[in-house]
């Protein structure tokens, strides 16, 4: 009789019921929401595949989204060309891969020569650095051959970019992913009538300056430093070129790449070449406890705001810095460093700032952390070592910095949770003392001690409901895999709502880039964003407060 009466009613179905005729399944045979196709692209333009998930290989999980990506720009390229423009425009993804394969499929497959040619036309803006330009000449290579709009298209790179950027590239990003400068403009074929442009496209091309006696303008000097670089023998002749003609490190051959050049690199260099280059800068011996005038600038670019801003760092960059060079030795064991410990404060403020600045909402929330199985499988953003449940306890620690009304805690439906240490707690429930003054280490160190299980991502309002904790906001951090509830997120949050006589709201913290979410989209009290995308803090925020 009680089968009969729970099949009726969809309030009283588990989360391997389907209890929305909506709702589609998960990877671990839950039953969700799926995502629009606008907020599946966008989670994947942010979170990309490196890695994959607990539940897929990256192979498996980067040919699944791929596919997606393909019927998307076929069904709807202009959509699929706004999002992600406003995704590269805005600096809300980590990495340009996943935004240059949407480009590249628009512009060579999209069914309407309008959105081809739009898609070309935005090329120029895309390809900030000759890595993009390259990156992106790969994929499109791979759609299809060089036709006229391709060609077109490339060549209006070459004629637009600042001369001065176009020598940077001929001295930083001479080649990538199988793809030369040379290669490019080969078959781009680009025209102009500057003569300072023609002398470094050509230089490009064959590695040679015309009228090299009479070398004039900011953007020969660097190819006339870089061709002088080759002839020097001691890494301090090198160092004082680079100096002389503003020269990155990449324009200096290996073999000269001593202490003296990477402490040169620290002037001439971008502040993303410093966070990518801490590790090498110590092995050296230039970043070291005893250099406290080097450990003093160091700290001073990589926590400075507004340097965050104008190099365009991303919160996953700062981020990957700091677990690389906290750690003493390169990702692939190439080279080890002693860590300064000021600097691996300063690259954890790093990664906060790079968020910017965020008003708090002034409510009460209660932050879930989801600790299942599934979140230690994968990496987020490509970042190695960056697990979901590593990246949940930094997503989180973002908002406990934010907010000064919150209370943490983590969930999995393992029995053996330490539910009882917070007062009559559910089995599977770990209160968390994240503070703002605890080290993201420690938080993640933490994280990874507390038993895991399956996936309930009604946990959290369940336990408020019960404890009766009043709660405006409640932030759920997870892959979306929910399945090991008797009852849905979304029949949780409902029941909270009339015992307590809240209008309490869920934001679902997405933290890989599956096709899933919990929040029905139909509701306005519940809602979706990407972990790690950069707008996130501050439209949990305004959510919050209930302005959107």
């Amino acid at each position: 009789m009680k089968n009969l009466l729970n099949a009726l009613n969809p309030l009283n179905r588990t989360q391997t019921e389907r209890s929305d005729p909506r709702q589609v399944v998960n990877h671990a045979g839950g039953f969700v929401y799926a995502l629009s196709d606008e907020a599946r692209l966008t989670r994947f333009l942010i979170l990309g595949t490196d890695g994959g998930t607990f539940y897929a290989t990256e192979r498996g999980h980067t040919l699944q989204a791929t596919e997606f990506v393909k019927t998307f720009v076929q069904l709807n390229a202009g959509a699929a060309l706004r999002v992600t423009l406003d995704v590269i425009r805005t600096g809300r993804a980590p990495k340009a891969d996943p935004a240059l394969l949407v480009l590249a499929l628009i512009a060579k497959t999209a069914p309407d020569a309008a959105h081809r040619r739009a898609a070309w036309d935005a090329l120029p803006e895309v390809a900030r650095t000759g890595t993009v330009l390259l990156h992106f000449l790969a994929f499109a290579d791979a759609l299809g051959g060089w036709g006229r709009l391709t060609r077109q298209g490339v060549a209006r790179v070459y004629e637009d970019a600042p001369v001065e950027k176009l020598a940077l590239w001929a001295v930083k990003y001479k080649a990538r992913d199988g793809w030369s400068q040379a290669d490019a403009l080969r078959k781009a074929h680009p025209k102009t009538t500057d003569a300072g442009r023609n002398a470094v496209l050509k230089f490009m091309v064959d590695g040679v300056l015309p009228d090299a006696g009479n070398i004039t303008g900011p953007a020969l000097r660097v190819i006339e430093g870089h061709l002088l670089a080759q002839s020097v023998t001691t890494d301090k002749d090198a160092a004082i070129l680079m100096r002389g003609y503003g020269l990155p490190i990449e324009a200096i051959p290996t073999h000269l790449r001593g202490a003296e050049v990477y402490r040169a690199a620290m002037d001439t260099g971008g502040l993303t070449w410093l966070l990518r280059n801490l590790g090498n800068l110590g092995r050296v011996g230039v970043l070291t406890v005893n250099d406290r005038e080097v450990v003093r600038a160091v700290v001073e670019r990589v926590t400075n705001p507004d340097a965050l801003k104008r190099g365009r760092i991303h919160p996953l960059d700062a981020l990957k810095a700091h677990l690389v060079y906290a750690q003493g030795r390169g990702v692939k064991g190439r080279g080890e460093w002693v860590p300064v410990p000021q600097v691996v404060d300063a690259l954890e403020d790093a990664f906060y700032s790079a968020f910017g600045a965020v008003q708090p909402a002034g409510k009460r929330f209660l932050l879930g952390l989801d600790v299942s199985g599934s979140m230690s499988g994968g990496t987020v953003g490509g970042v190695p070592g960056l697990s979901p449940l590593k990246a949940t306890a930094a997503m989180a620690l973002v908002t406990a910095r934010t907010e000064t009304d919150y209370a943490a805690l983590a969930f999995s439906s393992a029995g053996g949770g330490y539910g009882g240490r917070w007062g009559g707690g559910t089995p599977g429930l770990t209160p968390l003392t994240i503070s703002p003054r605890q080290r993201l280490d420690d938080v993640m160190t933490a994280m990874q001690k507390i038993p895991m299980g399956g996936t309930d991502c009604a946990l959290p309002t369940l336990w408020a409901a019960k404890q009766r904790v009043p709660v405006d906001t409640f932030v759920v951090y997870t892959d979306n895999e929910t399945w090991a509830g008797n009852v849905h997120p979304t029949v949780a949050l409902d029941q909270y709502r009339q015992k307590m006589g809240i209008a309490a709201r869920v934001i679902v913290v997405g933290m890989t880039a599956t096709e899933f979410t919990i929040p029905d989209p139909n509701r306005d009290d519940m809602l979706d964003i990407v972990g790690f995308d950069t707008a996130a803090p501050g439209i949990m925020t305004a959510f919050a407060r209930g302005e959107m």
